[in-house]
């Protein structure tokens, strides 16, 4: 089945592909004959959202070697930035880590994963919004292109996207002793767009794209920000992001995926992360006491609004003297491809320093529990190929 596919990246994208992952398909398309055989979906206001999906490759920091090693993320340890060439402050990917870059067809994109630098690990939900060509963008607060470096010098203007950082979506959070200091951040861009006595530069996308990187010719991203206080919005640190995106050949078919979490089923059995003040979607369920609930399961429902996303199945949750398990039931033409269940005393998890945590990857079930408790479901749902073997 073709599909039509929009521009990535502007003018740019013509000399690649990326892996475009839809759940929509045309009503008179074969595939849509043959998923008439199988059980429907039910009704939903809108789909799991489409995206493209692409890796993020570290760049090399040409030409300043190892004062500026191999990374993909920046993070100052001085408030005055005085340590621009320390390595210690430069974060990359490995084995364990890794960071993806997806771009919605609303103008939107979001940077999602972890990143590592000796014992610190740094989840990174970070968003762009209102995404300008070159001639929109030069028209906005008098944006600006922010050359530097081998690649960034060497870049078009007319070639690149240009997109803001959306604070009220963004998150960074950092664990491990080697942190500047541990806990969940917001994010600004840096420098105000606002701010009519600064340079408007954004966050820019396209060839020479990742500024410090040795590939004259690799798709690339670069943005500056600052780390915020989540309470009060003060700034706390500069950071940066500069980096390549390397994307797959476009599949034949969809396989879209989204972040997924368990919603109760009455308005005092659950609560909207946003009322625990994050900014984060997703619910915890609770206080439950011993038994067995089922919930449905909404994935990409972003403010914790269901219209925004789609039902994709439900989950049991079984809690009893043996502890806290989840099982899944997903509509046909969903899989789950991560689970992440936390189980415990308060109604969030907490990290080291006994602040709470939203982010999956510190998600547990505590032991030993009896009485009332509370739940977090979280999976990342995509959509199930043809045959049942997995997503796309």
């Amino acid at each position: 089945m073709i599909k039509k596919l929009s521009l990535l990246f502007g003018l740019c994208f013509i000399f690649f592909a990326c892996q475009t992952e839809q759940l929509e398909t045309d009503n008179n398309s074969l595939l849509d004959i043959e998923k008439k055989k199988k059980k429907k979906k039910p009704n939903v206001t809108t789909s799991v959202a489409n995206f493209t999906e692409c890796n993020i490759i570290d760049a090399d920091r040409a030409p300043w070697g190892d004062r500026q090693p191999t990374s993909n993320f920046w993070w100052s340890e001085t408030p005055e930035a005085t340590d621009y060439f320390n390595a210690n402050t430069y974060f990359s990917q490995d084995s364990n880590h890794n960071l993806v870059f997806r771009e919605y067809e609303d103008g939107t994109a979001n940077i999602l994963g972890s990143t590592v630098r000796g014992t610190c690990v740094v989840e990174i939900d970070v968003w762009l919004k209102d995404k300008r060509t070159w001639e929109e963008w030069q028209a906005f607060h008098d944006g600006d292109h922010k050359k530097e470096g081998t690649a960034g010098n060497a870049s078009n203007s007319e070639d690149m996207s240009f997109y803001l950082i959306d604070s009220e979506r963004s998150t960074v959070s950092a664990l491990g002793g080697d942190c500047v200091q541990e806990g969940e951040f917001g994010l600004r861009q840096r420098p105000d767009p606002a701010d009519v006595t600064t340079p408007n530069y954004g966050a820019h996308i396209g060839v020479g794209g990742a500024n410090y990187d040795s590939d004259l010719n690799a798709i690339g991203l670069s943005t500056w920000g600052w780390l915020t206080d989540v309470n009060t919005g003060a700034d706390l640190w500069l950071i940066d992001f500069n980096f390549k995106i390397e994307c797959e050949p476009p599949s034949t078919g969809g396989g879209g995926c989204e972040t997924a979490f368990a919603k109760g089923n009455s308005n005092d059995d659950h609560a909207c992360f946003d009322e625990g003040g994050f900014s984060r979607w997703g619910w915890n369920i609770g206080p439950l006491s011993e038994g067995t609930y089922t919930y449905d399961v909404y994935a990409g429902a972003g403010q914790c609004n269901i219209s925004n996303g789609a039902l994709v199945g439900t989950v049991t949750i079984t809690y009893d003297s043996n502890g806290v398990t989840a099982s899944y039931d997903l509509l046909d033409g969903y899989v789950n491809t991560e689970e992440h269940l936390y189980a415990g005393y308060l109604p969030y998890p907490t990290k080291n320093n006994g602040s709470y945590t939203v982010a999956p990857g510190q998600y547990d079930v505590e032991s030993n529990l009896s009485g009332d408790i509370y739940v977090i479901a979280h999976s990342v749902v995509c959509e199930d190929d043809d045959d049942g073997n997995g997503p796309y």
